[in-house]
């Protein structure tokens, strides 16, 4: 499996906003990509500035399919303009080389 992982300061709106917006908008569509195994939000909380952090983790079947929905989520960024604003701060993606699950 392989993740991407992308860091953002939430520039203009809130974290409740981003949240309803990746539920009702962008989780429908990264579940249609093949692959898809799981997609989280993450609010990290106030940075130095005292603007939100927010990640996100995606994870898929493979390399390729990890990559397309970093695209994907540049789009839905850019679409969501209206509703907030997302500073890309950086992304990280690799193989999963290790992984736990609850019994």
């Amino acid at each position: 499996m392989y993740c991407s992982i992308r860091r953002y300061q939430l520039i203009k709106g809130t974290p409740d906003l981003v949240r309803e917006k990746a539920e009702t908008v962008f989780m429908p569509r990264i579940k249609a990509l093949d692959g898809f195994v799981s997609y989280s939000v993450i609010v990290t909380g106030l940075g130095g500035d005292g603007l939100p952090g927010i990640v996100t983790v995606s994870v898929f079947d493979a390399a390729e399919q990890a990559m397309a929905s970093s695209k994907l989520a540049a789009a839905w960024a850019r679409e969501m303009s209206a509703f907030f604003s997302l500073e890309k701060l950086g992304e990280e993606s690799g193989q999963i080389a290790c992984q736990a699950e609850a019994d």
